[in-house]
């Protein structure tokens, strides 16, 4: 009997909390990967920049920071480089992680983040296939909203100078995944059903894709 030597050995998210208020449980779960006072890093969507959001309900502790970014344009290289280079500019040592909250862009820009902190170089350099060498520190992956799947792949999407591609990488994926269907009831209608597609047609995909 022959042995098809082309199936690849991936990487999954090792924890997953899922149920209605488990992102309650985000303090307890980072009290245990903090690094003496080393900060956390909280990358949010700014539409939760704004009183009674769910923003009032992180934590910070010491000289953790909550930096907010936009979701309404795909991250890019460059905005991962500043990122990359104020945490450095800030804090003497590594923060004890990143934690990404919001969608599948935010996902992504957390998931490079994380990465660029530990490799050296411009995040367009990594743009590809296994380029990345050294693994990320810890990161965090909180959806908002359902159907990219960007807090399970390996991959973070990233429109660079040259082209949009993902850094694919056994490290890319994220440590700890935070799954509250709680966290998705603000969403409108009509995005409810585009991300329902999107799952759906993930489904599929993994059901009858070959590659």
């Amino acid at each position: 009997m022959s042995v098809n030597n082309e199936y690849r050995n991936f990487p999954m998210v090792p924890r997953v909390v899922f149920g209605k208020g488990s992102f309650n449980q985000l303090t307890s779960i980072l009290d245990l990967k903090r690094k003496k006072q080393a900060p956390f890093i909280f990358i949010v969507d700014d539409v939760f920049d704004q009183p009674g959001s769910l923003s009032d309900k992180i934590e910070l502790k010491y000289n953790d920071k909550l930096i907010y970014a936009s979701s309404k344009e795909e991250p890019k290289t460059i905005q991962v480089d500043i990122l990359v280079k104020n945490i450095l500019s800030e804090f003497k040592e590594l923060p004890s992680g990143i934690i990404g909250i919001g969608g599948g862009s935010i996902m992504d820009l957390a998931k490079a983040v994380s990465l660029m902190l530990t490799n050296e170089g411009s995040a367009a350099d990594y743009q590809g296939w296994d380029l990345i060498k050294t693994k990320s520190i810890y990161h965090v992956g909180i959806p908002t909203i359902s159907g990219t799947g960007a807090e399970v792949s390996r991959t973070c999407v990233l429109s660079g100078p040259v082209r949009k591609l993902g850094i694919n990488s056994d490290y890319t994926t994220f440590d700890q995944v935070v799954l509250d269907p709680l966290l998705l009831d603000g969403v409108s209608k009509n995005q409810s059903f585009y991300t329902g597609m999107d799952c759906f047609i993930h489904c599929v995909e993994s059901l009858e894709g070959t590659f």
